[in-house]
């Protein structure tokens, strides 16, 4: 059975920098010079992204803001300062139309609501050429709980292990996953977050879904994110002249789907591939998947879900994998002392759908 996986992968959050002498301030209150953010100096000095986030100043909205500030930053190469306004912009500016995500269908619409705010003022050019960078990609599927903190559990199992601070696998109570920090995160080890979205509506962002998202578009909504933080990475991932709203709005999906699941196997071990039989007798096919599921499972520290995804490749005859498929279920649940009449039809529609995510997002 295939998860019911419909939606597309989508630009939900993103940093936009513009160059201080191509805007006017408009008001003075919200932002001022004398506020001004220094990321760096010629001493190489650089403040922490989380105190310059710290440091923003917001442009208010009904039930949702968004992060402004003015920074100054020392250029090396050309040994001189420059000044910036960097807008911090997400997908509640869309409102209702929040789950679209930032395309080019919606951007002159969040341009014009930017600007209608009279908090600061660029022309429709200089917002679309301006450097673009730390970029979220979101991608939301609808999945029950239990299915979700299986997903989750699977992928922590699989995830590579670290000693160094901000790099590795999180787990929290609410079910939640993710690789790495999002400050410290780097093409190399990216930072990625399993998320339930249904639970950010109600503990994080409850006036903002109150004012916008009808409760049936979250019910058993999740959501992973993918973070690509620097303008070189992102041209050179995606192979761009420019990392600005000119190029990246023309990403094409499987190239945005194929960042996500990069980001992923980036922080997971590799699968362990099993060698083929060379008896090709089908008798004692019961002690043959339980000496094969337990040393796989017990010695070579994998998952039930992940051996048997490598174990039906094996199987060329549709009806015979279908055979194996079930047998091997059958042998998972007495593993765990569950009962198989009561459990079969449920166990083996989370493997599927857990195996269909896996598949969409090319993770082995």
């Amino acid at each position: 059975m295939k998860a019911k996986i419909k939606e597309l992968f989508a630009i939900d959050s993103l940093k936009l920098r513009i160059p201080f002498k191509l805007i006017k301030i408009l008001d003075s209150d919200i932002l001022d010079e004398k506020r001004k953010i220094i990321i760096n100096n010629s001493s190489g000095e650089i403040l922490s992204e989380d105190r310059i986030k710290s440091l923003t100043t917001e442009i208010k909205f009904n039930s949702y803001h968004i992060k402004v500030a003015i920074v100054e930053q020392y250029d090396f190469q050309s040994k001189d300062t420059f000044s910036y306004l960097e807008i911090y912009l997400h997908s509640k500016i869309l409102e209702g139309n929040y789950f679209d995500g930032i395309t080019e269908f919606n951007i002159e619409l969040i341009y014009k609501k930017l600007m209608d705010a009279k908090v600061f003022y660029c022309d429709f050019e200089t917002f679309m050429t301006s450097s673009i960078n730390d970029i979220d990609i979101k991608y939301d599927f609808f999945s029950d709980k239990d299915t979700f903190k299986e997903l989750c559990s699977e992928l922590k199992t699989r995830a590579k292990q670290s000693n160094q601070l901000g790099k590795g696998v999180a787990s929290y109570k609410n079910d939640n996953l993710t690789f790495n920090r999002r400050e410290s995160s780097t093409l190399h080890c990216p930072f990625v977050k399993f998320y339930d979205k249904q639970i950010e509506a109600v503990e994080k962002n409850k006036l903002f879904f109150e004012s916008y998202i009808p409760c049936e578009l979250i019910v058993n909504k999740k959501r992973i994110e993918s973070t690509i933080k620097k303008s070189s990475d992102i041209k050179k991932f995606f192979n761009l002249d420019a990392s600005n709203f000119n190029t990246i709005l023309y990403i094409p999906q499987f190239q945005l789907s194929r960042f996500v699941s990069y980001s992923i196997q980036q922080n997971i071990d590799t699968a362990i591939l099993i060698e083929k039989s060379l008896d090709n007798s089908k008798s004692a096919i019961d002690i043959q998947i339980h000496i094969h599921f337990t040393n796989s499972i017990q010695n070579q520290n994998s998952t039930f879900l992940k051996t048997l995804n490598r174990y039906l490749i094996h199987f060329e005859d549709k009806q015979m994998k279908i055979r194996i498929k079930k047998k091997c279920v059958e042998w998972n649940l007495r593993r765990n002392g569950k009962k198989i009449a009561e459990n079969i039809k449920s166990e083996t529609k989370r493997n599927d759908i857990i195996s269909s995510i896996f598949e969409l997002l090319q993770i082995n």
